[in-house]
């Protein structure tokens, strides 16, 4: 699933490839891929408009039109943004063509995203209770402290949950919690404080290296640093600090690894060294 440095790549593509050209043409390829709008009204609405800026937040990409309001992206599982010049690429559900390419496509397999028009980013992410950037300079330890809140779910559900902070998702939400050195099943209610301040600086580092190098949650995955969990993740791999197989754990039916022996529970660590 696209995650914050993924929308991040998109966000740039679009940057590059999209701002400040004419609107030509919007192909709709496949209709169910679009939120609270038709085809032929989307096309009608974006024809000959200018976009002026493009804003990420969490997983979701939303680009200003000089109309006014925005276009909304959001990749579900396997939705990507990319530019052609010839043909469109496979799976290609939303086009929009500028008067010359290169052009911009919405690609899904899975159909489990959505495109559509919004009159206002914030009142979107309130009526969908999205929660802050995780990279939003406004969040701060404190805040993220008291947004993971006290109760029996594990960690990575919380980091997974995108009331609480939006962007992270499950191959990330394993890195942070391995940089953190933090199970994933250790219950929120069990991290105190200190705890909860290593798991911030974690997560900022983590998402912050990962946009710095160009590193999405599927690929490019190389250009992590040395001692990424995310370089060697799955059944085969094995810890890039101690060697230790990885173990598994699920959460909201998706399968994560961590290391049993760098990683650890508070509870039984018999002092918190955050």
């Amino acid at each position: 699933m696209p995650e914050l440095p993924d929308v991040e790549l998109f966000r740039r593509i679009f940057e590059e490839h999209g701002l400040g050209r004419q609107v030509a043409t919007v192909e709709v390829l496949d209709p169910r891929i679009l939120e609270d709008i038709d085809a032929e009204a989307l096309s009608a609405a974006l024809a000959g408009d200018l976009f002026q800026a493009a804003h990420r937040h969490g997983k979701h990409l939303f680009v200003a039109r000089r109309r006014g309001g925005y276009l909304h992206m959001h990749f579900g599982l396997t939705g990507a943004l990319t530019w052609y010049e010839g043909e469109m690429p496979p799976w290609t559900r939303v086009a929009f063509g500028f008067c010359a390419p290169p052009h911009l496509a919405y690609v899904n397999l899975r159909l489990l995203g959505r495109v559509g028009l919004v009159e206002d980013m914030r009142t979107y992410l309130a009526a969908h209770d999205i929660g802050p950037d995780a990279l939003d300079p406004r969040l701060d330890e404190d805040s993220f402290a008291t947004a993971l809140g006290h109760g029996r779910r594990p960690i990575k559900a919380a980091l997974l949950d995108q009331s609480v902070v939006a962007g992270i998702g499950n191959v990330y939400a394993d890195e942070i919690l391995f940089q953190a050195g933090l199970r994933p099943d250790v219950p929120v209610s069990a991290l105190d404080r200190g705890w909860r301040r290593r798991l911030f600086r974690a997560m900022r580092t983590v998402l912050e290296t990962a946009v710095r190098r160009g590193a999405a949650s599927e690929h490019f995955t190389e250009r992590l640093p040395e001692g990424y969990l995310t370089r060697v993740r799955g059944g085969d791999g094995h810890c890039p600090r101690c060697g230790t197989p990885l173990a598994r754990f699920r959460t909201g039916g998706r399968t994560g690894y961590f290391c049993g022996r760098c990683q650890i529970d508070p509870r039984r660590a018999g002092r918190d060294d955050a």
